[in-house]
């Protein structure tokens, strides 16, 4: 990607314009070393669990895969952020075929924080008691329940975990270390509800799930939305931090679990990091750590396009003073991450999308074609940089599995799925990583491989597990 269309009438000024963009340019031996980063790192990080791990490789519990033939009808509670969502699934059977419930409530901001955190747990239990109520639940009937949770959570089984910390701006000084499930639990029993939390899992292992459900060749699941991450089914005999019981009862596991590689913090080792990912990482409340998603995510991209605008202004590179009181370019994280879709699919003659997201949204006052041309060209290669990074880490990931014979068992391929704002939004994201995918993958891999978009990955994926819990204690 060149500024070929948007030519200014200073040499000097275009050439500096494209050494800046340059930077976000990614070679193939580049990908290359981040496939390999992560291949070592899973290793590394299923030989033992030491906190200097990039990659937490962490077990789910979850083992065996679905079929798409399950029946029966589960719970689902998601709390991501202030946002709780309780949701019925009712799996038909039939290749996958299911029915949907689903009903949003809204923490509020005085139930954020406290002295003990069963006040947050009872407004919970409370939100599930109305949903219940809706949908005109059977009293009679005791209902399986999956979790998903915002808060980091140590698990130690499918439904046992304690409370890592909480995030997101709540403070309960005695949430940490409690036990999940046993706090539910109690809060159920005391407001008479039939509910029982058979398993809990986080995003990606539910976004996998969700997929699994309705193809089930799927053995990849990732996140890629304000954060991500990634899950995906190894052997249980490769988890060496993973001591396996003699018997079912006591934690006897099948053949194939899914591991939850939290491969957000993946590390400046393995990446292209510019001075403008410098930039973005001192200013963060996390300096670093999680580089592979300060350089990918929804959270940081438009950030990045925001810092390199503000370069160009100060250097007199585009015609327009940020230094008006009314402009937001100076301010952090005033150059939203969806600027970018809009910037990137202006075809107008004229850009005037994205005209309006600068002299509106962040009031630039008057902007030129060059201007707004120079702006298109920076969110293309941001945007560009992040998909390709997120190819080579699945490519990674794919290869990791391939050599150990994971993931193509099944006649129908090798699927993956993905969930996030970022992926489903942003239009040029798929096919970018999809395109990096062949080019880093041998033809006869890449063949097999599909990627499939989930929508409601989380809340569904819970109700998923919750089934995929009452399978493995039925087998067992």
């Amino acid at each position: 990607m060149t500024l070929s269309n948007w030519v200014l009438d200073d040499p000097t000024k275009q050439k500096a314009i494209e050494e800046t963009l340059a930077l976000f340019e990614v070679s193939q031996d580049e990908l290359k070393k981040l496939m390999r980063g992560i291949d070592y790192e899973m290793k590394k990080g299923l030989e033992s669990n030491q906190v200097d791990n990039d990659l937490k490789m962490i077990p789910s519990f979850v083992t065996g895969y679905p079929t798409g033939s399950e029946q029966g009808t589960y719970l689902a509670l998601e709390i991501s952020g202030v946002d709780i969502y309780v949701c019925r699934v009712r799996l038909k059977g039939e290749g996958g075929k299911l029915a949907i419930n689903q009903y949003q409530y809204k923490i509020p901001d005085h139930l954020t924080a406290g002295d003990g955190i069963s006040t947050l747990i009872d407004y919970i239990v409370d939100c599930v008691a109305d949903f219940q109520q809706r949908v005109g639940s059977s009293q009679e009937m005791v209902y399986a329940m999956g979790i998903s949770l915002g808060f980091a959570v140590r698990q130690t089984g499918l439904n046992k975990g304690s409370i890592e910390a909480l995030e997101h701006g709540f403070e309960y000084p005695n949430a940490i270390g409690s036990d999940v499930v046993d706090l539910f639990h109690q809060g159920f029993k005391a407001k008479g509800l039939s509910v029982r939390v058979v398993a809990m899992a986080n995003d990606a292992v539910c976004t996998l799930l969700a997929h699994a459900y309705q193809h089930p060749s799927t053995r990849i699941g990732i996140v890629h939305s304000a954060g991500t991450n990634c899950a995906y089914y190894d052997k249980v005999s490769n988890m060496k931090t993973l001591s396996a019981a003699a018997d079912c009862k006591e934690g006897k596991l099948q053949s194939d679990m899914i591991i939850n590689t939290e491969w957000c913090n993946i590390s400046s080792h393995y990446l292209p990091v510019n001075r403008f990912d410098d930039a973005v990482d001192l200013e963060s409340n996390n300096k670093g750590v999680h580089a592979f998603e300060k350089m990918s995510t929804g959270m940081y991209l438009g950030e990045l396009v925001r810092l390199v605008l503000v370069e160009f202004a100060d250097h007199q590179l585009l015609s327009f003073d940020i230094d008006d009181e009314e402009c937001l370019l100076r301010v952090p994280y005033q150059f939203d991450t969806s600027y970018m879709y809009v910037c990137e699919v202006d075809d107008d003659s004229v850009l005037d999308g994205t005209r309006v997201i600068l002299e509106e949204m962040c009031r630039t006052g008057e902007t030129s074609l060059i201007d707004r041309g120079i702006v298109k060209s920076v969110c293309q290669l941001v945007g560009h940089r992040a998909a390709v990074l997120l190819a080579a880490s699945i490519a990674g990931v794919v290869e990791y599995m391939v050599s150990d014979g994971i993931g193509l068992d099944s006649s129908e391929g090798f699927a993956i799925s993905i969930s996030g704002e970022v992926y489903k939004d942003y239009s040029s994201f798929h096919p970018r990583v999809c395109e990096t995918l062949k080019t880093l993958i041998l033809d006869q891999i890449a063949a097999k491989l599909s990627v499939g978009i989930v929508k409601h990955s989380r809340i569904v994926g819970a109700a998923i597990v919750a089934m995929m819990a009452e399978k493995i204690n039925t087998q067992c």
